[in-house]
């Protein structure tokens, strides 16, 4: 079976010390105690995901990235955010 490259957002989370691991790709996310342990438990929560799927289902995933992704930071106006 092919491998499929795919690529993971690893950020560490606010007031806990886990780290999260989103797949950009397929919007699936989880957590690890390390960046290295987020990663491990994001490829397994892809490879899970697409464990039962149906090959019907499978031709219509198609969520390739055309470039390596880039992250950046932005501020919004959410005043009712800020009540809490």
């Amino acid at each position: 079976m092919k491998d499929q490259e795919l690529h993971a957002v690893i950020y560490k989370g606010r007031d806990v010390d886990d780290w999260v691991a989103v797949c950009i790709e397929y919007d699936i996310a989880t957590q690890g105690d390390s960046p290295e342990h987020a990663l491990e438990m994001i490829k397994e929560a892809v490879e899970l995901h697409f464990e039962d799927i149906t090959p019907a289902e499978i031709e219509h995933v198609d969520n390739q990235v055309g470039s390596e992704p880039v992250i950046k930071t932005f501020s919004i106006r959410a005043p009712s955010l800020l009540k809490h």
